[in-house]
């Protein structure tokens, strides 16, 4: 099983919406606390990446000067 779909499988502070050649990664809801929770998904997503997906879009948020990450969008590899 690759990293990817572990994370899908097993995760649970983002939601995923998942197609043929792409997933979206987003945080569980609008709160606060969900998007701080969402980080380290966006740093795991980083850090894996090239095991079975590219990052496509990253989208900060503008209303945040930390950068925090609301949406992460990846190609999915076919084998």
């Amino acid at each position: 099983m690759s990293y990817i779909d572990s994370l899908i499988e097993n995760g649970t502070n983002f939601r995923v919406d998942r197609k043929d050649e792409t997933a979206s990664f987003r945080p569980a809801s609008d709160s606060e606390a969900d998007l701080q929770a969402f980080q380290p998904v966006v740093r795991d997503l980083r850090a894996h990446q090239g095991d079975g997906y590219e990052i496509l879009v990253e989208h900060a948020l503008s209303d945040h000067g930390d950068g925090l990450v609301d949406l992460v969008l990846v190609t999915l590899d076919h084998d």
